[in-house]
């Protein structure tokens, strides 16, 4: 008796269908983009995603280029240093195991990673301008002080026949140290990014121009990260913010002494919970502030 060949179909069905889960599992995964955040034992890297943290293992095919606008050179591995973002291509070995073929990064990334490495991050600076911003303020509010107290001294009958203007005119002086807040402005960041987009640009432009029509304004800029990888690396990240968006509104026309120092506050006042993308994209962010003197407005 022959077989008849229609047997044959359902066993050659369920074998293409294993061959293509198969080769689907091996190719799903080819490109990682992260952070290195260090090196195993072994010798492979550690590399931080959006995800979850892999380790990229590195053999004697792999190649490590350096991208510098349409130019790539080739580079040694000791250039893959903590705080760097890379692309792998490759393959997928499990779930957290990467087998690199290719490793790229830009001479931007290369630098800012060996700022992070070489400790540069002038907090320390920043705060002390604040410091001396915050005596010279004082200092002038006392010459202000002493000036009316002069002034009151030589017009007695005057201060006696105007008292109602003059209580108002202490209450201003009173409160040259407090702010109102005028406005808010949150700008938001990608992952490991500083950049600002167009659309915030835009909107960081419209709040120049509002802060210029308020009398005694200041703006306060502060930057902040996610609370997620290298301290290190997120003090800066908040710094590079911070400084980027003080910039922007400078050259939207608010004099630079109408800014107080950018503040880079690291991972300080986590605004929403770390264990979500969604709540570390709101932790990315440089919150802007225009105040406005109530000691000059007399609110």
């Amino acid at each position: 008796m022959q077989r008849r060949p229609t047997q044959q179909v359902p066993i050659l069905a369920s074998i293409l269908v294993g061959l293509l889960a198969i080769t689907s599992a091996a190719f799903a995964e080819e490109h990682l983009r992260g952070v290195v955040t260090g090196r195993s034992n072994d010798g492979a890297l550690i590399v931080r995603t959006d995800s979850s943290d892999f380790t990229v293992v590195l053999n004697e095919g792999t190649k490590i280029r350096l991208r510098s606008g349409v130019r790539v050179t080739k580079v040694d591995v000791p250039s893959l240093v903590p705080g760097l973002r890379v692309d792998v291509e490759g393959r997928l070995e499990s779930t957290t195991r990467f087998a690199a073929d290719r490793i790229t990064f830009t001479r931007e990334d290369l630098k800012i990673a060996r700022d992070i490495a070489a400790g540069i991050t002038p907090t320390n600076q920043a705060v002390a301008d604040n410091r001396n911003l915050i005596d010279s303020h004082q200092q002038q509010n006392s010459q202000r002080f002493e000036q009316n107290d002069q002034r009151f001294a030589a017009t007695d009958e005057r201060i006696v026949a105007t008292n109602g203007a003059i209580e108002a005119t202490n209450g201003r002086i009173a409160n040259l140290d407090e702010y109102t807040v005028v406005d808010t402005l949150t700008v938001y960041f990608p992952n490991g990014r500083s950049e600002i987009s167009s659309d915030y640009r835009a909107r960081l432009q419209q709040f120049a121009l509002k802060a210029k029509a308020e009398n005694g304004y200041s703006v306060q800029v502060e930057g902040y990260a996610s609370a997620v990888g290298r301290d290190s690396l997120n003090q800066y990240l908040s710094k590079e913010r911070a400084e980027k968006v003080a910039a922007m509104l400078q050259q939207s026309g608010v004099p630079t002494t109408r800014m107080l120092v950018p503040a880079a506050m690291g991972t300080t006042d986590q605004v929403a919970s770390n264990n979500t993308k969604e709540g570390q994209a709101q932790n990315r962010r440089t919150v802007i502030r225009l105040l406005q003197n109530r000691g000059i407005t007399g609110n």
